[in-house]
Order: structure tokens, then sequence, then C-alpha cells
């Protein structure tokens, strides 16, 4: 597999992999009392897909950024499910909101001096390919990391 700008779309039509067979190590529901939990299990259920220390603390980092955002603005609870498919590890939050009114947030990094906006930028700086999914019933993101043992 070629290797992509962090943060890049996947090429047009790609879209992101499913899991193979419909099969994910963690398919969990949240909402913001959760979120310790969920970072637990990501964490653990990362390292068990084969990423390595430093990567497992990135993936951490993304889930949290994801759901946070879900909790935040997309109408306060969400699903993630984190799988591997070939050498790549999927980690996708969706949740039912009112969906995200721009798809390409964080292309362009924030202004130091505004008051958050960060969280889209981090994730696609350290994912290998970001896809997003957006209309009136939520949003789904998909971050997908190349396997770093």
């Amino acid at each position: 597999m070629a290797a992509r700008e962090p943060g890049a779309s996947p090429p047009d039509g790609a879209g992101p992999t499913s899991p193979p067979n419909g099969k994910v190590a963690l398919d969990q529901p949240f909402d913001a009392d959760a979120l310790y939990a969920l970072r637990a299990a990501v964490a653990a259920h990362a390292a068990d897909l084969g990423a390595g220390e430093e990567q497992v603390e990135e993936l951490v980092v993304v889930a949290n950024e994801l759901a946070s955002n879900a909790v935040r603005h997309g109408g306060g609870s969400g699903r993630l499910r984190l799988w591997r498919a070939g050498d790549l590890i999927h980690c996708e939050v969706s949740d039912t909101g009112p969906g995200m009114a721009d798809s390409k947030l964080g292309f362009e990094p924030v202004p130091l001096t505004a008051y958050g906006g960060r969280g889209m930028w981090v994730v696609r700086q350290m994912s290998q390919h970001v896809d997003v999914r957006t209309g009136p019933d939520g949003a789904t993101v998909n971050a997908a990391f190349l396997v770093r043992p």
C-alpha cells in the first residue's frame, strides 16, 4: 500500500474499508460518562490488533477526539468501532446528531488564539487517512492507521 500524507482522504470512491466479515474488535456505544472506559477499551484492543505502544497512544488520542466531538456536537452520544483490515487499523465513530456543517474540517490548522476547533486537525495529522460521511441523521468519521508494531 502506498503511503499517503497524514490526514489525506482516500482516493475518490475508495471510502472506508468495511470490517472483514463484519467482524470488529471493539463495538462500543458511549456518552460523556463513558469516555474514560472507551479510551481504556481502545488502548487494549488496539494493542491486540498489532499496534505498537506509540501507535496505541495515537489511536487513543484520535478515538477520544472523535468521541468527544460526537458528545459535544453530535447529540451527546455515539458508537465507536475498531477493527483491522490488512495493514490498517480503523477507528470509526458515528453519532445521530445534526451532521457536520463542513466535512472538510481539519485540513488547515486553527489559529492558536481560537477557542477550540482543533480536534479534526489533530485527527487528520495522526491518521493515515480520514473519511467523513455526514448528513441530517448524523456523522461517521473513519480514521485509518497503517500498523506500526
